[in-house]
């Protein structure tokens, strides 16, 4: 889907540069409600990209995420973002290694266009599930899978 002119039209009069953008990206922020003000961490073979996008829109704290450590030192990001995984297990893997960065109430997004068939989304939103994080029941439906943390899920030590 193409931006609207008046869009391209401001970004072509700011000099923001239009080559690049992510149309997987672009809907994962809005299905997640993103702002620059929010803290965003990105994980899975896409992070270094989406951080440079996100740059260039405006987002100010973005980091790329490998592995949660403990809760003071996680706990801090509005949206956690993983990307361009291209199996069930490699995106399962990514997802239980940094959802723990989220904050109670944060956001995850996760790009689930290379699983094709509906089983491993399903196992994908069911595995979301099984780490505390609350999922829509239709969510394994969508090209992207939205789960926040719940304010009452700690992680354990």
């Amino acid at each position: 889907m193409s931006p609207h002119p008046l869009r391209q039209a401001a970004q072509f009069l700011l000099g923001v540069p239009t080559d690049g953008i992510n149309p997987a990206l672009d809907r994962m922020l809005e299905l997640a409600q993103a702002t620059p003000l929010c803290f965003v961490a990105v994980a899975g073979p896409g992070a270094g990209e989406a951080m440079c996008q996100l740059w260039r829109r405006g987002y100010q704290r973005v980091e790329a995420a490998r592995r949660a450590t403990c809760g003071a030192a996680d706990e801090r990001s509005d949206v956690l973002l993983v990307l361009d995984c291209q199996t069930l297990e490699d995106t399962r893997a990514v997802t239980a290694a940094t959802y723990a960065m989220l904050r109670p109430g944060g956001t995850l997004v996760v790009d689930a266009s290379a699983l094709l068939d509906e089983q491993p989304r399903r196992a994908l939103a069911d595995s979301l599930r099984e780490l505390g994080l609350d999922v829509q029941p239709q969510a394994h439906l969508g090209a992207e899978i939205l789960a926040t943390r719940p304010f009452s899920n700690r992680r354990a030590a």
